[in-house]
C-alpha cells in the first residue's frame, strides 16, 4: 500500500525544486531497485549472453553486414582476361545500366497530363453571343458598310477582317450561320483545344495524352491520341469535321467556320506539375534490375576479350562483394542497445502494470530473442523487401499469448519492443515498423475480451482482417497495381490466420508449463461444480456460502478500482478449503455447539491457524495457479487471532501475539489485499446487531482501517482512493446480506473461522 502519500492541505518541507529533485531522485531509486530485485544474477548472466549474442549475429547478418567478402580485380575494356573469374558464391547485384533503361522506358510510358480550363471556354462564348447582338444591332439599324465594320473593329478590335465582317453582316445566310458558329464553337471548346508546349512534352509518352476536365463536379479522365488532340494546327479540320458532322451548307459552313477560328481559343493546358509527379511515382516504384550470378558461374573466360557488357558485370560484382555498410550495422546496434534498455524499463510492473515471475520473465526473454533471430533470418531472404518480413514473423502470435498470459497492457509495450527488435534485424523502415506495430496491437485487442478458448476461433478471424487491412493500407502507396496491393493484403491475412491458430495449439501447454492464471483457466476454476468446491458444499457448507459472498465482494471491488476481478473470484472461492479437514471448528459450520468450549484458547487457535497452510497445501496439490495459491496462503496475512489471544490474556497476561497469529504473509497483489478484506468484512459484518446504513459503513470502516493500522496492507499497491472504493463496493453489496453471528470485540474484529 503506498503509505507515503501526502495528505491535502500539508505542504513538503524546503523549497519546491528540492522537493522535485527528492521525488526524481526516489522515483530512480525505486526504480532501480525493481530492476534489480527482477534481474538477479542468474538473469543478469543470461541476458547479457543474449546481447551479445544479438549484437554479434547483427553484425555478421544484420544490415551492412561485416561477412567475409571476395575481392575482384578491375579490369580495362578492349584487354584479353588473363585468368577465368568464377563466382565463389551467389552474387545478386544491381545492374545500373539495365536499371536506368527501365526507368527511362517506364517515363516515357507516363502520358503527359493536359487540363481543361473552363473560364478562357465561358470568356469566349461570352465574346462571341456579345459579337452576335451588336452585328444584329447594327443589320437591324441598316448601317453602312464603313460604320458597320468600324462598329465592330471597335468593340472586337483586330478580331475579324472588313471582309469577314461585311460578308458575315450582309449574307442571307446570317442568322443561320451565327447559330451554327455558336454551337461549333461551343462543341470543340469543350472538346478542348489544346496549348502544346515549346518544349517538355519530349520526356512523355508520344503517342498518348490524357486530357482531364471537370464535368457537374466530378473529374474525368480520358486517354486520347496525340493526332487526336485539338489545336490550333488542326482547328480547321476539326472545323470542317463539324460541319460535315452537322450537315451544313457549303456557304454557312464557310460564314460559320471563318467566325470559329476568329473566336476560337485554347482552353486545354499542360500540368507540368502533375505530370511531374507522375514521373516522380513511377521512378520511385520502379524495381531495380537485379542480376544473379549463380555460385560457379564464370563471370569472365580467359582469354576472351573483356567487353563493355562484361566490364560493367565485373564491376557490378566487385561492388556488391566489397560493400560494407558500417553505418547501417553500428545503427542496428545502437537501436537494438536501445531496444534492450527499453524493454528492461517498460515492461517491468511500475509502466507495464504486471508482476510476472521469474519463470515468465526468462520465457518472454527467450521469446523476444528467438523473435529477433527469426527477424534476421527472414530479413537475409528478402533483403529487398523490407515490409514482406513482417508476413513472416509471428508478432501477432507473441502478442496474443502476452495479451492473455500477461495482461493486454503489457501485450501493447512487449509488441513495441518486437517492433523495434525487427527494424533493428531488418533495416530502418517505416512501413515494417508500423505492421509490426499493427499486427502486435491487433492481436492484443483480438484476444481483448475472449473469456473461452472457443472466441480465440472468432479472434483469429478477426486478427485476420486487421492483418490484412493493415498490409493493403501499408502497400497501396506504392504498389504497382490492385494485384500488388491484394498480395499483400492476402501475405497480411494469411499471417494473423496462422498466429491464431498457433495461438490456440500453445496457449494451453504455456497454462500448464507456467501454471498461468490466464483469463481460460480462471473461468475453468470459477465452476462450482469442481470436486474441491462439492466437497467444501458438502463436508463445510457454511463455509462453502462464506466464501461465495466473499467472491462476489472481491469480485465487484476489484472491478471498481481496475485490478483482475476474475482472479479475486477464484482466490475467494478456494481461500478456505484448507477448512475441509476440519469444519467443525469454525463457527460458520456449527449449529449450537462449539468444539472450541472444550480446548484452551491456544489450541483452538493453532487449530484455527492451520487452516491457512493446510489450505495452501491443497491448492497446490490441486494444480492452482501461483497466484490462487497466493491468495490462499495471504488471505489472513500475519494477523494475530484477536478473539482467541484476548481469551489467552485472561489467564496469561504475557501471552505472546506471535503463537495467535496466522502462519502466511502480507497480502502482496491487490486482489490478495481485496480478498483479505472482503474475508474479514464478509465475516464481521454478521455479527452487526440491529444494523443500519450509517452503522454499517461506519462498521466497515473500522474493519479496514484496522487491517490498515496492523501493517497487513503494506506489501500491495493499494492506495487510500482504492480502499475508499472497496469501501463503498462492500457497503452497497452487504446492505442486504447479513446474517446472525457472534459479535466481534473492537479489537481486530476477527472471530475464529
Amino acid at each position: 500500500m503506498n503509505r507515503n502519500k501526502p495528505q491535502a492541505g500539508t505542504q513538503p518541507s524546503g523549497s519546491a525544486p528540492s522537493f522535485f529533485l527528492r521525488a526524481i531522485r526516489a522515483g530512480a531509486s525505486s526504480r532501480a531497485s525493481e530492476l534489480a530485485r527482477r534481474i538477479d544474477k542468474p538473469a543478469a548472466a543470461a541476458l547479457a549472453l543474449a546481447a551479445a549474442a544479438s549484437v554479434l549475429l547483427l553484425l555478421l547478418f544484420g544490415p551492412g553486414s561485416a561477412a567475409s567478402r571476395h575481392e575482384l580485380p578491375a579490369i580495362e575494356v578492349g584487354l584479353v582476361a588473363d585468368r577465368d573469374f568464377v563466382a565463389e558464391r551467389e552474387l545478386s547485384y544491381v545492374d545500373e545500366a539495365a536499371t536506368a533503361l527501365r526507368i527511362a522506358a517506364e517515363e516515357r510510358l507516363v502520358l503527359p497530363v493536359f487540363v481543361i480550363d473552363d473560364k478562357p471556354a465561358a470568356r469566349a462564348l461570352d465574346r462571341y453571343r456579345s459579337f452576335q447582338l451588336l452585328v444584329a444591332e447594327l443589320v437591324a439599324r441598316k448601317t453602312a458598310d464603313d460604320t458597320l465594320y468600324l462598329s465592330i473593329q471597335s468593340q472586337f478590335p483586330g478580331l475579324l477582317s472588313r471582309e469577314e465582317v461585311l460578308s458575315v453582316a450582309r449574307s442571307p445566310y446570317r442568322a443561320q450561320a451565327l447559330s451554327q458558329a455558336e454551337a461549333m464553337l461551343r462543341r470543340l471548346l469543350d472538346r478542348g483545344i489544346a496549348a502544346l508546349p515549346a518544349q517538355g512534352l519530349e520526356r512523355y509518352n508520344g503517342d498518348y495524352v490524357e486530357l482531364r476536365r471537370v464535368s457537374e463536379g466530378k473529374a474525368a479522365a480520358e486517354e486520347i491520341p496525340r493526332g487526336r488532340l485539338l489545336t490550333f494546327k488542326n482547328l480547321g479540320s476539326a472545323i470542317d469535321e463539324e460541319a460535315a458532322v452537322r450537315r451544313i451548307g457549303r456557304p454557312v459552313a464557310a460564314l460559320a467556320g471563318g467566325l470559329v477560328r476568329s473566336f476560337a481559343v485554347e482552353n486545354a493546358f499542360f500540368d507540368a506539375e502533375q505530370s511531374e509527379r507522375r514521373l516522380d511515382a513511377v521512378r520511385s516504384r520502379v524495381e531495380p534490375v537485379r542480376r544473379t550470378i549463380a555460385k560457379g558461374e564464370h563471370i569472365l573466360r580467359k582469354g576472351a576479350v573483356v567487353s563493355a557488357a562484361d566490364a560493367a558485370k565485373l564491376a557490378d560484382a566487385r561492388d556488391e562483394l566489397s560493400r560494407v555498410d558500417w553505418g547501417a550495422g553500428l545503427g542496428g546496434v545502437g537501436l537494438l542497445a536501445a531496444t534492450i534498455a527499453l524493454g528492461l524499463f517498460v515492461l517491468g510492473p511500475g509502466v507495464a502494470g504486471s508482476r510476472q515471475r521469474r519463470s515468465h520473465d526468462y520465457l518472454l526473454g527467450a521469446a523476444a530473442f528467438a523473435y529477433f533471430i527469426a527477424a534476421l533470418l527472414v530479413a537475409r531472404l528478402l533483403a529487398d523487401e523490407p515490409m514482406s518480413v513482417g508476413f513472416l514473423l509471428p508478432t501477432a502470435l507473441l502478442a496474443m499469448l502476452t495479451s492473455v498470459l500477461a495482461g493486454p497492457r503489457y501485450s501493447a509495450l512487449y509488441g513495441m519492443i518486437l517492433a523495434l527488435l525487427a527494424q533493428a534485424a531488418a533495416g530502418l523502415d517505416a512501413r515494417l515498423l508500423v505492421f509490426c506495430s499493427l499486427s502486435s496491437a491487433a492481436g492484443t485487442f483480438a484476444v481483448r475480451s475472449a473469456s473461452s478458448r472457443i472466441e480465440l476461433v472468432r479472434a483469429g478471424a478477426l486478427l485476420a482482417f486487421l492483418e490484412g487491412a493493415a498490409a493493403a493500407f501499408l502497400a497501396a502507396p506504392g504498389a504497382s497495381g490492385s494485384g500488388a496491393v491484394l498480395w499483400a493484403a492476402l501475405w497480411g491475412a494469411g499471417n494473423g490466420f496462422a498466429c491464431a491458430l498457433l495461438a490456440l495449439a500453445l496457449l494451453p501447454v504455456l497454462e500448464q508449463a507456467l501454471n498461468a492464471p490466464t483469463r481460460f483457466r480462471l473461468m475453468e476454476l470459477s465452476d462450482l461444480n469442481s470436486p474441491i468446491l462439492k466437497r467444501l458444499l458438502t463436508v463445510a457448507p457454511g463455509t462453502y456460502s462464506h466464501s461465495v459472498t466473499v467472491a462476489h465482494l472481491a469480485e465487484s471491488a476489484c472491478r471498481e478500482i481496475g485490478a483482475d476481478p476474475l482472479l479475486a473470484r477464484v482466490g475467494a472461492y478456494y481461500h478456505d478449503i484448507g477448512k475441509i479437514e476440519q469444519p467443525e471448528y469454525f463457527v460458520e459450520n456449527q449449529s449450537g455447539y462449539n468444539k472450541h468450549d472444550e480446548l484452551s484458547p491456544r489450541l483452538s487457535a493453532t487449530v484455527i491457524r492451520s487452516h491457512v497452510k493446510i489450505g495452501a497445501e491443497k491448492a497446490r496439490a490441486l494444480g492452482l495457479p501461483d497466484a490462487v495459491v497466493d491468495i490462499v496462503a495471504q488471505h489472513h496475512g500475519n494477523a494475530a487471532i484477536a478473539w482467541f489471544l484476548a481469551e489467552a490474556r485472561k489467564s496469561e497476561p504475557e501471552a505472546n501475539p506471535e503463537d495467535f497469529s496466522y502462519p502466511g504473509q502480507p497480502p502482496a497483489s491487490k486482489e490478495a489485499a481485496v480478498v483479505m478484506l472482503a474475508d474479514s468484512v464478509e465475516a464481521a459484518t454478521r455479527s452487526l446487531k440491529r444494523p443500519t446504513m450509517p452503522r454499517l459503513e461506519e462498521f466497515i470502516r473500522e474493519i479496514v482501517m484496522d487491517k490498515v493500522k496492523q501493517g497487513q496492507l503494506d506489501r500491495c499497491d493499494l492506495t487510500f482512493k482504492d480502499i475508499d472504493a472497496i469501501r463503498d463496493s462492500f457497503t452497497r453489496i452487504l446492505a442486504g446480506h447479513f446474517h446472525s453471528r457472534i459479535e466481534y470485540p473492537k479489537v481486530g474484529r476477527e472471530q475464529a473461522r
